[in-house]
């Protein structure tokens, strides 16, 4: 176990994990846009999503409630076991799997929706995990990135200190030259701090790989999705 895995397992096995239950109002803003394909096949990629770095599985449990059959992975134990007991109780359709963000190979062209959320590493690490999240996708399917935008370093928010770690829509979009870039944001947010409400900002990216008779296809209807400048509350 890599000395970050044991860090987050330590944290969710003694830590405050509360907001770790809560879906972060910019990924469902996302993940609202899109719909299981409910009238196929139940193991049809367009019912498939994959989160990718799910943690306690806030997201995971939220795709899953919407109709989704949800693949979570993450590198904490404990972590998945929380998802696994809530997915129980909720009866939900959730599979847990252990593994590294840095070496798991998901299935490909599996999933109608793949979700990576506040997930930072290394640029070498990114590059290669954008790569395999873009080959999940089945033709069709879409990929969510939400996470810490680089104007947040050195501002005593939550995240990483090393600005190679951090986002920009620029960065990332650039990262995904085999896919549709349909929104690519920066979006300034409210988060909680301990010494009160502060600005923050996230990059936002949604991606569609192409279908294999329309190479540019249209990009979603808009529906309940916020605007790039809605105000709201972070849960990190």
């Amino acid at each position: 176990m890599t000395d970050w895995a044991e860090y987050w397992e330590r944290r969710y096995t003694h830590g405050d994990i509360g907001w770790t239950l809560v879906p972060h109002p910019l990924v469902v803003a996302e993940l609202a846009l899109m719909s299981p394909e409910t009238s196929a096949g139940p193991n049809t990629p367009g019912r498939q999503a994959l989160d990718l770095g799910a943690g306690a599985g806030r997201h995971a449990l939220w795709l899953a409630r919407h109709g989704w059959r949800v693949t979570a992975v993450d590198f904490s134990a404990s972590a998945l076991e929380s998802t696994r007991r809530q997915a129980a109780a909720d009866e939900l359709e959730v599979t847990t799997v252990l593994a590294d963000l840095d070496s798991y190979e998901p299935r490909q062209d599996a999933f109608g929706v793949v979700l990576i959320a506040y997930v930072h590493t290394e640029p070498p690490q990114r590059a290669a995990l954008l790569a395999r999240a873009a080959r999940a996708l089945a033709p069709g399917g879409r990929l969510v990135i939400v996470g810490h935008h680089l104007d947040n370093l050195g501002r005593g928010l939550e995240g990483p200190s090393d600005p190679e770690r951090m986002f920009t829509p620029e960065g990332l979009s650039a990262e995904l030259p085999d896919l549709r870039i349909e929104r690519a944001a920066r979006v300034p947010h409210t988060v909680t701090t301990a010494s009160g409400e502060r600005e923050a900002y996230a990059t936002v990216i949604r991606a569609m790989r192409a279908t294999a008779d329309n190479e540019h296809p249209s990009p979603p209807p808009s529906g309940p999705g916020l605007p790039h400048h809605e105000t709201h509350q972070e849960l990190p």
